[in-house]
């Protein structure tokens, strides 16, 4: 062998090139995916628990259970059909309007957690918070059967409400939270409020002791740490502030209009309802 022929390397560079190899070496290895775990568990984003889990669901079935989104197309379809003058009579839309409240009642009524509680507690929730939640329900509804497009259903129910009011349930819906499931959760979470509505003082049956209101909070407390994490599990952290702060809006914004455009008919509507739903559980015990 020739040993001219073999190339000569200094110290210097075989140096030099020991460290680029260990460089790229490192930058390799930090390259390198983590491998995923086959557990789907481990992979699961939320914090829900497995009751949270199936809390939701009970939520979401309950409400489908008493699902009144194909009767209410069907009920503005047929007011469509009638003749001009009959499609405007107000007593087509009062119907309707009634089926909208009343649907939050047996919603309500299909949670355990409710029927947990005492007949007088049970009777109290209802009183209190049967205004604000069953219209947020009414306006989901509202929003889902796009009985705003209705132009036979828009003009009877301005001749009962009035303008302002149409005009302002329109721009409720318009910026209600597109996730039905999370308005389903809020009005859950409303009617187990101490009080969601606006404070009657002529009513002395309408407030709890501490340990009935303890109670109630405590079922309240559950709802919202649940939809707290699902919230996150879907949007991040920012996102379910924001989410959270825009349902909370709808709902100061129905507080509003419920004070502000007082309606003697709506009023009467709701305050029947609610003492019917009163008597039925008494009798139901």
């Amino acid at each position: 062998m020739n040993p001219q022929l073999i190339r000569r390397w200094s110290y210097n560079q075989l140096k030099s090139k020991h460290e680029r190899l260990v460089i790229n070496k490192n930058k390799n290895n930090r390259q390198l995916p983590m491998p995923l775990t086959l557990s789907l568990l481990n992979n699961d984003r939320s914090n829900l628990t497995i009751d949270e889990w199936n809390l939701l669901s009970n939520i979401i079935h309950a409400y489908d259970e008493v699902n009144i989104i194909p009767q209410m197309k069907y009920h503005l379809e047929q007011q469509s059909s009638l003749p001009p003058k009959l499609r405007l009579n107000p007593s087509k839309s009062i119907l309707i309007f009634k089926i909208f409240l009343s649907t939050f009642l047996p919603f309500i009524e299909h949670s355990s957690y409710f029927h947990d509680l005492s007949i007088h507690i049970r009777q109290i929730l209802i009183q209190n918070n049967s205004e604000i939640a069953g219209t947020l329900n009414s306006i989901f509804v509202i929003r889902e059967i796009k009985a705003l497009d209705n132009m036979a259903f828009i003009t009877s129910c301005t001749s009962i409400y009035g303008d302002e009011v149409i005009k302002h349930s329109v721009q409720l819906a318009a910026r209600l939270e597109t996730n039905g499931i999370l308005v389903k959760i809020m009005i859950l979470i409303l009617a187990f409020s101490t009080n969601c509505s606006i404070i009657n003082p002529y009513y002395s049956g309408s407030t709890m002791n501490l340990s009935s209101a303890l109670s109630v909070l405590n079922i309240q407390s559950m709802l919202v740490t649940m939809f707290w994490k699902y919230l996150i599990y879907h949007y991040g952290f920012s996102g379910a502030v924001r989410c959270f702060n825009h349902l909370i809006k709808s709902v100061l914004d129905i507080l509003y209009s419920a004070n502000e455009m007082r309606n003697t008919y709506h009023e009467n509507l709701v305050d029947t309802l609610v003492e019917e739903t009163k008597r039925s559980l008494i009798t139901e015990n």
